[in-house]
Formats: C-alpha cells, structure tokens, sequence
C-alpha cells in the first residue's frame, strides 16, 4: 500500500513555494508519492492571465527535480469535458487504482482557508470520514482552532499539520510581477522552466 498525497489548486503558475510545501508535507505524512492535481479550465477562467490546463499540467511535469522527488501533476480535471468536484476527482483516482487492486492511503493538501470551510464542500462529510488531510498553518494560525470553529473537531486524527512561512509565494505575486514585466524578480520565485514558460506566454500576451 503506497501513501499518496493529493494537492488540489490552479497552480497558475506552480512556484517554488508549491514545491517547497509539496516536499514538506510528503516528508510530514512519509508519502510515497505526490500529485498535484491543476483545476479545470473554468475555475480559473476569469483570470486574464490563464495558463491553459495542459499548460500548467505539463509545466509540473517538467520541472528539474520531478523524478528525484517523485512529484508529478495529473490531468484528471483539466482533460474533463466538466468542471469536477473535489471529492469526486480524489474518489475518482481512488477507485480506479482499485479496479487494479492497488490499494493505497491517500491525504489530501489544503490550506487553513479550504479546512475552514470544508463543511461547505460537496460531500463534505463522506470526504473528511474516507479521506486523511494536511493542512498547511501559517504563522498565528492554530489548526485546532480552525476544526472547533468548523465543527471538525471529531476528525481530529485525520489532520497532520505543518508549518509554511508567511510570506509563502502566491501565484497571483508572479503574475503581478509578470505584467510589469519585472522577470528578475520571478526567476527566483518559480522552477527554471516555469519562468522560461512565463517569459514566452506574457510576450504572447502583450501582443494581443
């Protein structure tokens, strides 16, 4: 049985600190592999600067150190003709590994925002009964707190915390950035492959 652990997000675009969280959380829970999972299409679809799903997809899968770490990216979501639920995109991979008789323990990643409002997702309760969490905490935050407030606290043993710094590199930064044309300064935020992508896409995208 394999650990897997599952980061669902837009990844639009992946920066360093998705890989550093990534890497963080794998060693937290000791998981064998990890997956991030970039949303459909539509859920992104207001944003100006949208990087096409396959894109973004493929941009994970092609970072430096993909193989090394065994972080990867699946496109489950972007190749669906609908946008997906998340318990049913996770339930989803979970059966289908288990038509083949791979039985595997699967966490998934969130932030404390996404923990807080889990009462309010699709399914919420089979997902949090079926399925172990990690949740990144940042500085002044309490995850305990976050499960009293959301009435989780009787799931407790599903949630493994860890610690991500404060000023933790949004994507919406490297996009900002990317407008202004300043590259210096995304060249440090995100993998070398990543930024090399971006120079190319916001030519393209000045010229419309």
């Amino acid at each position: 049985m394999n650990k897997i652990l599952l980061i669902p997000g837009s990844f639009n675009p992946i920066t360093n600190a998705h890989v550093d969280m990534a890497l963080a959380a794998k060693k937290a829970v000791n998981a064998d592999i990890v997956y991030f999972i970039p949303a459909h299409d539509t859920y992104v679809a207001k944003k100006k600067t949208l990087i096409p799903g396959y894109c973004r997809v493929s941009l994970i899968n092609s970072m430096p150190n993909c193989e090394k770490d065994n972080i990867w990216a699946l496109d489950i979501e972007t190749t669906s003709f609908f946008p997906q639920r998340t318990y049913n995109t996770i339930t989803q991979l979970r059966d289908e590994a288990e038509k083949d008789y791979k039985f595997n323990e699967y966490y998934i990643c969130l932030g404390m925002d996404n923990i807080k409002d889990l009462p309010a997702w699709y399914n919420w309760k089979p997902f949090v009964e079926e399925y172990q969490f990690v949740a990144c905490v940042r500085e002044g935050q309490k995850l305990e707190t976050a499960l009293k407030e959301s009435g989780l606290m009787e799931y407790k043993d599903h949630f493994t915390e860890i610690r991500i710094p404060e000023n933790h590199t949004s994507s919406s930064l490297v996009r900002n950035l990317c407008e202004k044309g300043e590259f210096d300064k995304v060249k440090q935020l995100v993998p070398e492959n990543v930024y090399e992508y971006l120079i190319r896409f916001y030519d393209v995208m000045n010229r419309i």
